[in-house]
């Protein structure tokens, strides 16, 4: 029986009549459950010849094992190369192989190692293959100890500890450490002086279900680490000791690569600090050199304090009200980007006047302090990175819809709307829509819904109904109902009138506001026409009354079943009607926090109609002929000139 003891110098050395042949370094950090399905596979197979080093680093709840032969040292948050360092100071064995902590062996991991290290290989190439159905597979079965892998990764390899000798892994990386440590120790290279192994049966297997893995950061810019690419094709008129220089200082924090033609010419030394390969097609973050069509640039994200999300949103609708009269408000206190992936090109053209705006593609990358959603259907982005996201519930209680659980803050824009769903919404908190007002015979009537919309209800029967009742009761009316659908049979009197973003100059001049839906959680153009104090004709629906209607005195309630006197309309009343808008923005910023704005230049975009269908490899997708986005003057216009867009209105 051996025994470890720790010395003065406080490295572990085994006592006993068996010497450690086997060091397995697994990093932790916040990987439960993974870890205890890899622990309980090994503990079948530890011997008196294998040490386990569990490096916890700084995860949040300290990691505790009950098996023994575990040795598990934690330590502050440092990132996985400071953490296999940490391992690599302590393995006591002969070979030191590496475990990712949410990834999987096999119950034949470590006998077939022990054997295999008999043979007094410097490094072993493991046999390796995606763990699960899900995401990016890999199957990379070696045959004979010639086979090797091509990927850097140190957890398809074991090692000969005093091959590795004093190299550890570089701490100012917090990507791509794997293919840094393969070139400092050159087991990536096949050079005849190391004594190359292999083992044939698949001996490890990779968990590739990850969304947002950390090459996936890596790829989108988010981490500190970047691809740095130095194209040079020819090498004759280059000072190749000054570019060496340049490359050493880039790889102490990034992956570079080097293209040339002229690889023969190069010193050895270049490996050790880049990858190098002819010219071929290659992303990345930087390209430094000659210009070089096949490179392609991966932007950085953006940074901002709040992204405004919304899949879709209708031409007229309160969701849309709300973006607009939101990012009109709150842009004086935070940095908004808006972000869309379907959107009316009218309620678009006023927003590029005030934020800037995005459409939703995959290669987009945003960086923010609060992600707000719009829509309970909407799904969260992976490459829209928040630190706390927020969902605006503006419905009530719909059939076959629930409020997303993966938010952690919701805002009810009225205590109508949070009452509807019960106790799925008792969390959230209420804030009413604010408000941006602009510059304001028969009854002049006015009205703003989605007609046929089912959530509307009944509403356009109830208008139809209403249009008769004024007629048989000989009551002379100009009704403009302002959809995307038309009434149909509508009776004279009612004009049906495109969408528009100026309501209020018509909401302003007319009797009365009308608004005969089944329910509304929160209705703009009922608080709109109350801040102008025009009266208003409207349902009993709950938030009616939330929002300051007062039946007789603002305007008059119409029963669902329209049983009423008509000619009391006759008798419009007048009122001074107040709403406390700065309130509602002080209570979003509660929640935001009093943070200070950036003041951003307000990006210069532009309208723009495709009048011949192209691939955009700016927004890496096909668009058809006809359709309307917001674009980047400068991009714009370089389009324009091939002939593909035409632009629409400048701002």
């Amino acid at each position: 029986m051996n025994v470890r003891i720790l010395t003065k110098e406080g490295e572990y050395m085994t006592i006993g009549d068996k010497a450690i042949k086997l060091s397995i370094i697994i990093p932790y950090y916040n990987a439960e459950p993974y870890i205890r399905e890899l622990l309980d596979v090994l503990n079948a197979q530890i011997t008196e010849e294998v040490e386990v080093i569990i490096v916890d680093d700084g995860s949040n709840e300290p990691l505790q094992t009950d098996y023994s032969w575990a040795t598990v040292i934690r330590k502050k948050n440092g990132g996985c190369s400071t953490a296999r360092n940490v391992g690599l100071d302590r393995a006591n064995g002969e070979y030191v192989s590496f475990i990712d902590a949410d990834d999987m062996i096999p119950i034949s991991y470590v006998a077939t190692i022990l054997q295999k290290i008999k043979g007094g290989y410097d490094v072993i190439d493991l046999s390796w293959k995606s763990l699960t159905t899900n995401g990016a597979q890999h199957d990379h079965k070696l045959q004979n100890d010639n086979d090797y892998l091509t990927n850097p990764s140190v957890c398809t390899r074991v090692f000969k500890r005093s091959f590795i000798g004093d190299i550890r892994f570089n701490e100012k990386k917090d990507s791509t450490e794997d293919e840094d440590f393969s070139r400092k120790v050159g087991y990536i290279f096949r050079d005849s002086g190391i004594k190359h192994g292999a083992i044939f049966e698949y001996l490890y297997f990779y968990r590739t279900e990850v969304s947002n893995s950390k090459i996936k950061r890596f790829k989108k810019g988010l981490m500190k680490t970047k691809r740095i690419v130095y194209h040079y094709p020819s090498l004759k008129e280059i000072d190749k000791d000054c570019l060496l220089e340049q490359i050493k200082k880039a790889d102490e924090t990034h992956e570079v690569w080097l293209l040339t033609y002229d690889i023969p010419a190069l010193p050895s030394e270049f490996r050790k600090y880049c990858q190098i390969h002819v010219p071929f097609t290659i992303w990345g973050h930087e390209l430094r050199g000659d210009p070089f069509s096949g490179f392609i640039k991966i932007n950085p994200p953006e940074k901002t304090q709040i992204v405004l999300y919304c899949e879709y949103a209708n031409k007229i609708s309160g969701i849309s009200t709300f973006i607009y009269n939101f990012c009109r408000e709150m842009r004086q206190y935070y940095d908004i980007i808006f972000v869309y992936e379907k959107m009316d090109i009218m309620q678009l053209s006023r927003l590029i006047q005030i934020v800037p705006v995005r459409k939703w593609s995959k290669d987009l990358s945003i960086i923010c302090d609060y992600l707000i959603v719009n829509r309970i259907t909407d799904k969260l982005k992976d490459n829209i990175i928040y630190k706390k996201s927020i969902q605006v519930l503006h419905c009530c209680k719909q059939l076959n819809y629930d409020i997303p659980t993966d938010r952690d803050i919701l805002v009810n824009v009225s205590k109508a709307a949070k009452n509807s769903w019960g106790e799925a919404s008792q969390d959230g908190i209420v804030i009413n829509n604010m408000l941006r007002p602009e510059a304001k015979d028969m009854l002049f009537l006015v009205s703003a819904t989605r007609v046929g919309a089912s959530d509307k209800g009944d509403n356009d029967k109830r208008m139809l109904k209403l249009a008769r009742m004024l007629r048989d009761a000989h009551i002379p009316y100009l009704w403009l109902n302002f959809s995307d659908n038309q009434l149909r049979e509508a009776p004279e009197g009612i004009i049906n009138m495109k969408p528009t973003l100026r309501i209020q100059d018509y909401i302003k001049k007319a009797d009365y506001l009308v608004q005969l839906s089944d329910e509304e959680a929160y209705s703009y153009s009922i608080l709109e026409a109350l801040v102008n104090n025009t009266a208003v004709l409207a349902t009993p629906f709950p938030s009616l009354f939330e929002e300051g209607f007062k039946h007789g005195k603002t305007g008059y309630l119409i029963p669902y079943d329209m049983n009423f006197d008509v000619e009391q309309l006759l008798n419009v009343p007048k009122f001074n009607f107040s709403y406390d808008n700065q309130a509602i923005i002080e209570r979003w910023r509660e929640v935001l926090g009093k943070t200070k704005k950036v003041n951003k230049k307000l990006e210069d975009c532009v309208l723009i109609k495709v009048i011949r269908s192209y691939r955009d490899i700016e927004l890496n997708e096909e668009l058809t002929k006809g359709t309307e986005l917001v674009m980047r003057r400068s991009r714009a216009e370089y389009v324009a000139s091939l002939g593909y867009i035409e632009i629409v209105s400048t701002v």
